[in-house]
């Protein structure tokens, strides 16, 4: 599962670090230790100076739907940081909102409140005109397989008991030498047809072909092994035989949110995202407009899907 809390403190930081002067640091999820032992972590530190004068600040973030808005005893915690730690500024982000209590406290102490609201299309229309990605996927549905090997005969006999012995044809049987992952015979027959080139003359709008091709696993650093109860069985070539295609989906905007201060009302940026699989791996994609300046920045990023296996 995704660690919520580090993707709000690296959406507010990479907005920050827009609106930084160059010269300025920007650090996330800082420690500071005595003596070697941990004393306090710190969301996001920004350090810099401005004339001959050095500033150091510190943006604190909670992402905790399930309690409420923040509590009055979060904002004494953090004046309570500023002191001891010497910040210049506190700036308190939250995406359940403030309490009244918490909102004044901030107010009377000068810690700065943001809050991350979700937001609609109407607030983006102006900047951002698509409502849809269309993501082109290679597609290989295998159908036949046969896998030579060059071992001693027990190894071979280990290897036929475990193929027979497979309850699920996805299994991920296949080791990767160079990748150090698991994968299974369909995966195998996709990364071939696609190193051989085989999608090239597919119609990109949805055709398909049918294909047989023998992929050969000539380097040690880059073949397949099967473990079996004797030992690793090293593969020298497959014979793949099935249906390739090329697909195309649809992905619709998954989130739009905006980074806005709670004593003004200013919005200072929009994110738009949109979140899609492919193979084990969930991919995000998101835009993110700076109000003050008009500049957008593209993010993408890949996290392993919590239902792999």
């Amino acid at each position: 599962m995704a660690n919520t809390g580090k993707l709000l403190e690296g959406f507010v930081a990479q907005i920050e670090k827009a609106l930084l002067p160059n010269k300025f640091t920007i650090t996330t999820n800082d420690k500071l230790f005595t003596e070697g032992t941990p004393v306090a972590e710190f969301d996001i530190v920004i350090a810099g100076k401005i004339g001959s004068t050095n500033f150091k600040w510190l943006i604190e973030c909670r992402d905790r739907p399930s309690q409420g808005p923040v509590p009055g005893e979060w904002i004494e915690q953090l004046f309570g940081r500023r002191d001891r730690f010497k910040f210049d500024k506190i700036i308190a982000v939250s995406t359940t909102g403030f309490s009244d209590g918490a909102a004044k406290y901030a107010k009377d102490k000068g810690i700065e409140t943001r809050e991350i609201k979700e937001a609609d299309l109407s607030q983006i229309s102006d900047w951002f005109k698509v409502q849809e990605m269309v993501l082109t996927k290679s597609n290989a549905m295998l159908e036949s397989v046969e896998i030579n090997i060059d071992d001693t005969d027990e190894k071979i006999q280990a290897l036929s008991e475990l193929l027979l012995s497979l309850r699920n044809p996805d299994e991920k049987i296949l080791f990767s030498t160079e990748t150090k992952d698991f994968c299974n015979l369909a995966t195998a027959f996709l990364l071939a047809s696609q190193s051989a080139g085989l999608f090239t003359d597919i119609d990109p709008k949805g055709g398909s072909k049918r294909v047989k091709l023998q992929a050969q696993y000539t380097n040690d650093k880059s073949c397949f092994l099967i473990k079996t109860k004797l030992g690793d069985v090293r593969i020298k070539d497959i014979l793949f035989g099935g249906v390739l295609k090329i697909i195309l989906e649809k992905i619709p905007i998954c989130d739009i949110k905006k980074y806005e201060s709670t004593q003004t009302g200013n919005v200072i940026a929009t994110e738009t995202s949109f979140k899609f699989d492919v193979g084990d791996n969930q991919h995000d994609v998101s835009f993110i407009r700076i109000e003050d300046t008009g500049q957008t920045i593209v993010g993408v990023g890949t996290t392993k899907r919590t239902d792999s296996s």
